[in-house]
Formats: C-alpha cells, structure tokens, sequence
C-alpha cells in the first residue's frame, strides 16, 4: 500500500499503548490516517502517541482515555469520540487483558467479562452511528481481537460471569469466543450497510499480557517466550482485515481469520449462540448507552 492510502481515514484503536494495539495502529498512521488511540494509562498513551508521531511524522494522532473494567468510563469516552470524530472509517477493538484471580468491578461484573466483551460490544454500539456514516462513502470496517483460545469453553449463560469454577484460562477463552459472536452477529445485523466485521487470532505473541494473568500466565509465558511471533508477526493480520483493499472479496464478512485466511472455529461457536450472547450484551449495556 501507498504512504498515503490511509490518508482522510478515521481510525479508532483500543489498547493501543502496547503489543499489536501500538503496532498497528503505528502502520495506520504511517499509512496516512488519523488515528485516535484509546488507552487506560494515560503517561503510556503520551508516550505511545509521541513515538507514532515521531516514527511516522503523521501529526493527526489523538488520545482517549478510558477504564475498559468500567462500563461508565467507556461510555463517556465514546460521547468524546463521537463529538470530536463523527465519522469513523475503522474500529479496531483491541484491548482486552487476563485476570490471574477472579475480581468483580465496581459495576457488578466479572472484570475478563466487561474489559474483553462488555466494553467493546458498548463501544461498538456507541460509534455505530459514526461508523455508519463512514460506510455512506466508503468500506468501513469493525475488527476484533479473538484468539485460538476460544476453544477452551463454551459459553454458559447461567454463568457468565464465571462465579463457579472460574480459571484464568477459561475466562479468558469465554471472553475472546464472544469477541468473534460479536462480529458475527454484527456482520449479520449490518447486512448491505457497506460494513465488514471480523475478528483474527493474532497467534502466540510476545507482548505484555503474559505478565497479567497469574503465575501460570508468567509460567507459560517464560516457557512459549523462545517460540511466540513478534508483536509485527501478530499484527499482520490485524493491520491486513483493517486496511487492505481486497477485504471485501475475501470475504471477511463476518468471519474469523489467522494469518490471513479463514480459520476454524469451535463446534459450540454457534450462530444461535451468538444471536443470544447479543440481546443479553445489549440488555447489560442498556444502562451506560
């Protein structure tokens, strides 16, 4: 692609202060976008913006704080976007983290529930109107970030907070097999408004969040270190579904790739299941829309 085959394009990207969020969004702006990077630490959202705009001498970057364990926090964010950037070309949905105990947030949720599922599927909702704008003149596009992880189990909607039996490594993968529901339900509710959404395993790669999760996160990550992809190898894909022009006849739509191509999904990844995981999203969001 061209330095400037960004260029005009609005890009929004969560977790962006680190690992693929801050690499892509990196390609994006030297591509030619201007992007509005969404962190919670607001001294590493300054660094990461300042190192774009150095690296890239693309000055359209901005900064949007928010709490992605705090469903407020996230709604007032998204009110700011709206105001300032009412068309939205591309959202990536990136941020997301792993917990090595269960914690409940101050709204009542298990925190690998609303900070990987609740708080994307509000923000989505939010910038809706803004990304809709967007595709009335050109593709515009919603990514997730899912994982390979999403095997590990299905959804149980009696419990999805996960007070029974609650692991590190099922929470995690509860919440990234909603993240490929979402796109898919997503794809099917947007059907002929000029949208794509998709979602991507970005494979086994080095970055911060093995340092989040526990001891057994810590574990796995001293033990896999030698063999996991560089934070450029995990992107690719993801700097691929949100900017490439041949997205549409690849038929992303809707669908969840790794390393560019079509992947896989669980058995129990069902479109009944993702039909369902919607409308009880869209019943516990109802109160911060």
């Amino acid at each position: 692609m061209s330095q400037a085959a960004l260029s005009g394009k609005n890009y929004v990207v969560t977790g962006a202060n680190s690992g693929i969020g801050l690499f892509a969004a990196r390609r994006f702006a030297e591509l030619g976008a201007n992007v509005a990077l969404v962190c919670r630490n607001e001294k590493r959202g300054c660094e990461a913006v300042a190192e774009i705009i150095a690296t890239t001498g693309n000055e359209n970057i901005s900064l949007y704080l928010a709490d992605f364990s705090s469903l407020s926090s996230v709604s007032e964010m998204a009110d700011s976007l709206l105001r300032d950037i009412p068309k939205i070309d591309v959202l990536c949905n990136n941020a997301g983290g792993v917990n090595g105990s269960r914690t409940v947030s101050d709204e009542g949720f298990e925190t690998t529930f609303v900070s990987n599922h609740l708080s994307s599927f509000l923000l989505t909702k939010k910038l809706l109107p803004a990304i809709l704008h967007a595709a009335d003149e050109d593709l515009a596009r919603i990514v997730f970030t899912s994982s390979y992880g999403h095997f590990n189990s299905a959804l149980d909607f009696e419990d999805l907070g996960l007070a029974e039996g609650y692991s590190t490594l099922k929470a995690y993968g509860r919440s990234k097999l909603m993240n490929l529901l979402t796109a898919r339900e997503l794809q099917h509710r947007l059907a002929g408004k000029n949208v794509v959404a998709s979602s991507f395993h970005p494979g086994t790669v080095r970055t911060p969040i093995w340092n989040k999760g526990g001891a057994l996160a810590r574990l796995l990550g001293l033990v896999l270190y030698s063999f996991m992809k560089s934070v450029g190898q995990g992107s690719d894909t993801f700097i691929w579904l949100a900017s490439s022009e041949d997205i549409a006849s690849r038929g992303a739509d809707g669908h969840y790739f790794y390393e560019r191509k079509r992947a896989e999904t669980a058995k129990f990844s069902t479109d009944a299941d993702a039909k369902r995981l919607w409308q009880v999203s869209e019943e516990l969001i109802a109160p911060y829309l």
